[in-house]
This record gives structure tokens, sequence and C-alpha cells, in this order.
């Protein structure tokens, strides 16, 4: 079911062409694909979307289900997908819907999207439209998160280091050739370091994925927040 977008205030722009700040100042147009299992989208896509509205001047389409998959061309007109979702299952045609999009269409993916349709043959190209493998994850928890690449425009505006409050470690499997790690932390269980935040090219599209974000203790972090505003005007190349 569908549920209409809000368009936040325009983002202010920064010094340069006349043509950026033209760009800056429209509005992205962002599909928000959410629900599933194990956490409270309910609380967590408000909240979201009203921040990245707000200082990302985006205009949200926010879909709750898979339903929006089963058109060969959902994403038509948007310029972003975000997934924050949790399923376990989908249908071959609905996944093949969605990987045609990915390739053409800049994507954000948080949280359980990593570990959703592990059910699914098709489970390997959808961790390869993500950029890196992962099944499992540590017991909920506080952990410490560092920058590695602290140079990049994604990581603007926050501190090398920063801790959640609480959230689920995902442990990586393998990240994928060709994608690039932003954010690792390593795990209070067993000293093993894992990749949280990481950027990847999924045919000619932009993709950002963070695996953070299980519910508000993170979710209402400012480091965690600017991350996500950043991320958004990253895919869109704004």
């Amino acid at each position: 079911m569908g549920v209409a977008g809000v368009a936040g205030s325009t983002l202010q722009p920064k010094p340069g062409a006349r043509a950026q700040v033209a760009a800056s100042s429209k509005p992205i147009q962002a599909l928000f694909v959410t629900g599933g299992l194990w956490h409270d989208y309910k609380k967590l896509v408000p909240s979201i979307t009203k921040t990245l509205a707000t200082h990302d001047n985006v205009h949200f389409q926010i879909e709750t289900g898979l339903d929006v998959w089963r058109k060969p061309d959902f994403a038509a007109g948007y310029e972003v997908l975000v997934y924050d979702m949790c399923y376990d299952d989908v249908d071959a045609e609905s996944m093949d819907n969605a990987l045609a999009a990915g390739k053409k269409t800049p994507t954000i993916f948080v949280h359980c999207a990593v570990h959703s349709f592990r059910n699914s043959p098709k489970v390997h190209e959808w961790e390869e439209y993500i950029g890196l493998r992962s099944k499992v994850h540590d017991k909920f928890g506080p952990f410490e998160i560092v920058s590695v690449d602290p140079d990049s425009s994604l990581l603007k505006n926050i501190p090398g280091r920063w801790k959640t409050k609480g959230d689920e470690l995902y442990q990586t499997i393998e990240l994928l050739p060709g994608s690039h790690p932003l954010l690792q932390a390593t795990s209070p269980v067993d000293g093993r370091t894992h990749t949280v935040a990481w950027t990847h090219t999924y045919g000619e599209a932009r993709v950002f994925a963070t695996t953070l974000g299980h519910d508000g203790k993170t979710e209402k972090m400012p480091e965690y927040r600017q991350l996500l505003e950043n991320a958004v005007l990253w895919v869109a190349g704004r």
C-alpha cells in the first residue's frame, strides 16, 4: 500500500556553478520500500523519511510490502530507491524486476535489506546488487564505529569514531569486488572486524548500503542521520 511522501525544505546550496545550485533546489524523487519481519517500521520509517525530506529536499513515495515490484517499470520517474525492509521470500518475477531497476536507478540499502531473501533462489544476485554477503549478526548491543575513508564525501560532518548505543553488528562474509568500505566495527564478541557501510556500482547505478539501523537507538543518532543524508545526495549525484 502506497503512502504519499512529503517534500522537505530546500537544502542550502553550496558555492559552485549555477547549474549545480539549480539541481540542488529541485526535490529528489525517491521510492522508499519497507515492511517485513523483526523491526518496527511503523516508527522507523516516518522518522527517517522526515529527516531526509527536511535536510536533503527529498519527496518520498513510501510503499509497504513488495507488491510494487510486480510492475517491471516500478522505478520509472524515481531518482533514488531506498530499501529498508526485512523479507525472507519474494517471487522470481518480482526479484527480476527489482534487479533490472537497480542496474539503472541509484539505490540505498538499510540494515535488514542486506539480510533479505535468504530463501530466494536468486539470493546471490541480490547480494551482488548490494555488494556484500552477510547472513548473521551479533547479539544486539553497543559497539564502536570507525571511519576507514575519512576523505569520502559520504562521511562529511561525521566523526572518525563514534559509538552506537545499541544495534546489530552484521557479520561480513565477503565484501564483493568493486565495493568500497566506508565504516567498520570490531565485534565485542569475537574481535573480528566487519564492514558496516560501503559503496558499490550495480550496472550503471550507484549503490550505498549500511547494516546499521535496527531501531531508534541508532536511527536517532546525529552521526547516523548525517550518514543517510550524505548517502541520498551522493547516490542522486547531487
